[in-house]
């Protein structure tokens, strides 16, 4: 029984260690995907968002879009320690209450320095009558290390996700966040980065899993090898 151990242990690590590369590659293959999804996306007229909420908006994530209504100022949330250029800031989410409509939808406004006291906010302009914004849906924030969940008076964020901001301001608000791209007279820089696929990283680890699998099957030929050899001495 000794005898085999080995054995049992090193096939169930190259097997192991293969299925995760093999893992690897196919969460690879999914962001390449959705990368041509993003891409493919990217070309399409941008949708109207207006008070009716479509049955797929699901799908409708990374698609351009446009809305009109008036800002909510007093129910914007900062998401908190986002650094541009080196510099130590915020973005700014803000509410936009759909023209015609009771229905809110969230903005990513951009990116704005912090004041040398962290205690204030910085300032910025923000239009009193109607708006009109194009941008890119997404379906949250990103979370970033900060002072919490939510921070000074509740408007430092670590991460915004429509459902828990609808929580916690008691608007009716799209499942979605609405990152500005056209410019504005604001003070806000919205050079947002290009997404990053992954796939590149995915295959990395695939690599190293694979490493596994084939060094745990050379120590695997070489202890039958050793064992053949004493067998034949004996």
């Amino acid at each position: 029984m000794k005898k085999i151990i080995p054995t049992l242990a090193a096939l169930l690590t190259i097997l192991v260690t293969a299925r995760l590369g093999l893992w690897q590659l196919d969460r690879a293959h999914e962001r390449e995907a959705k990368a041509a999804r993003r891409s493919a996306l990217a070309v399409k007229q941008p949708i109207l968002l207006t008070g009716g909420l479509p049955d797929n908006f699901v799908e409708l994530i990374d698609s351009p879009a446009t809305v009109e209504g008036v800002w909510a100022k007093d129910k914007a949330v900062w998401l908190d320690n986002q650094v541009y250029q080196g510099q130590v800031g915020y973005q700014v989410i803000m509410p936009m209450r759909i023209s015609g409509s009771h229905m809110h939808v969230l903005v990513n406004r951009g990116w704005i320095k912090a004041t040398n006291d962290r205690r204030k906010l910085p300032v910025f302009n923000t239009a009193e009558k109607v708006d009109m914004v194009k941008g890119i849906l997404h379906e949250r924030t990103p979370r970033v290390a900060s002072v919490g969940k939510q921070g000074r008076d509740g408007v430092l964020w670590s991460e915004v996700i429509p459902k828990s901001y609808s929580s916690w301001s008691g608007l009716a608000v799209y499942p979605v966040i609405l990152y500005q791209v056209n410019e504005a007279r604001d003070g806000l820089i919205r050079d947002w980065p290009e997404p990053d696929s992954g796939a590149d990283r995915n295959r990395g680890y695939a690599i190293q899993w694979f490493a596994l699998a084939i060094t745990a099957f050379i120590f695997w030929i070489y202890y039958l090898f050793r064992r053949m050899r004493v067998a034949d001495n004996t």
